[in-house]
């Protein structure tokens, strides 16, 4: 048994030093492309400090200010100002506190779970995940829904309290858990058990996530004198109020440059949807348990976030769906890790059936997001069916240089998102 510890602590040692070793490889690939005149930009204090950034910023530094004749930095949440402000770091700083955060949670969600290196290496390059080195909530989101992750996991009731109220202080997304939660206890456990699982849902999961939101709304009325401050910003300023959606789903502020990293994270929630409705099938219908707590957590909150975005977005610019920040909300949380584990990791043989299911999933995806446009958008968009494909091949395990093949392109993918992002480019 101490031996089996020993291992465990060892294998999270080696999983931190592995991240912080990929970022520092990261942040160097980036100055010798800068210096080799292959890039525009290299991060600073001036170029990290972009969009949303500097509303966290402010926020930090002034607390919550509100004007109605114009936009105000009352439409972020308030956990991560205060840490920046308890650091006293600057910009810089703040990313490299972020990029730690981001190590530590990462280690929580993999530690869960019996993964290799390459496969760690393989999430660590997801695209988006460039955001966990900038001034954004997304490396102190990361951090917090871990250790709930690992409190469901270990069972530890303290820490899902702790971990679940304070992740309601960092992200608005964090609501979108209770729902989520509920329908994780439910089919993880026997129907006849209902009621006793309930209370146990309110006491344990309900209660810290709604506590933080209680806390964040009565710190924006200290501040600002105005109750729902950040629910009226969201609709008054950034349209986020209900409405039908019109296709195609467009990102007006980047066009091509990002939306097809958006439908990719549509892609992902669309399979959770799917994965999902047949567990709960299975549940109501023949009783059975699903094993796996945080698979039906992530399967049930990934289409929650799709659903939102998809009904609660403006149209601006194009007068369809805007979809920015959706592969944010998916691409760039520890839900993507177990989402992958699952699909990839452990997911056995993929046989030719499943390519052409995929095939077909993914197409009528790329549809949604204009594909039918014309042959070239077609085509541009079944790039990311072939990135899919490796992925399927990955997990057949046969392939190696299917894996390979897949880190290097999205190493690429994360120097450009990172580099649009240091030159002011929006790349929610």
């Amino acid at each position: 048994m101490q031996t089996t510890l020993a291992d465990k602590k060892r294998d999270l040692i080696n999983t931190f030093l592995l991240v912080l070793g990929y970022g520092l490889f990261f942040y160097c690939l980036q100055v010798f492309l800068y210096h080799a005149g292959l890039v525009s930009s290299v991060a600073g204090d001036d170029t990290l400090l972009r969009w949303d950034s500097g509303v966290y910023q402010s926020i930090s530094q002034f607390g919550y200010t509100h004007n109605d004749d114009k936009i105000n930095n009352t439409g972020c949440y308030v956990l991560f100002p205060w840490v920046w402000r308890l650091l006293h770091a600057n910009v810089s700083g703040i990313c490299v506190a972020n990029y730690i955060f981001f190590a530590v949670g990462f280690t929580l969600v993999t530690g869960i779970y019996k993964i290799a290196t390459k496969e760690k290496l393989l999430w660590l390059t997801t695209p988006s995940l460039y955001f966990m080195a900038v001034p954004y909530t997304e490396a102190l989101f990361c951090l917090l829904t871990a250790m709930s992750f690992y409190g469901i996991f270990t069972q530890k009731r303290w820490l899902i309290w702790l971990s679940l109220f304070l992740v309601s202080l960092t992200r608005a997304t964090a609501v979108f858990l209770i729902p989520s939660l509920l329908i994780m206890e439910l089919v993880t456990n026997n129907k006849k058990d209902i009621v006793r699982v309930f209370l146990n849902y309110l006491v344990q999961y309900a209660a810290p996530t709604l506590a933080g939101l209680v806390v964040f709304v009565l710190v924006q009325y200290h501040d600002t004198g105005i109750w729902l401050a950040y629910y009226k910003q969201q609709v008054k300023y950034l349209g986020h109020e209900f409405s039908w959606p019109a296709l195609p789903f467009s990102n007006p502020y980047a066009g091509d440059k990002i939306i097809w990293l958006s439908a990719l994270a549509i892609l992902v929630c669309f399979v959770s949807s799917i994965m999902i409705v047949r567990r709960v099938y299975e549940w109501i219908f023949k009783s059975k348990v699903a094993p796996d707590k945080l698979l039906i957590l992530t399967l049930t909150y990934l289409p929650v976030i799709l659903l939102s975005i998809i009904f609660c977005s403006p149209k601006w610019g194009t007068n369809t769906t805007n979809v920015p920040g959706i592969h944010r909300y998916v691409l760039c949380t520890p839900f993507i890790f177990i989402f992958l584990y699952h699909f990839v990791s452990n997911a056995g043989q993929y046989a030719f059936r499943h390519f052409i299911a995929m095939f077909i999933l993914c197409n009528i995806t790329w549809l949604s997001v204009g594909a039918y446009i014309h042959l070239q958008q077609w085509l541009f968009f079944n790039f990311i069916t072939l990135l899919v494909f490796g992925y399927m091949l990955h997990a057949n395990r046969k392939t190696e240089w299917a894996t390979l093949a897949i880190i290097a392109i999205n190493v690429v993918i994360q120097v450009t998102l990172f580099q649009l992002y240091l030159t002011n480019i929006y790349t929610e």
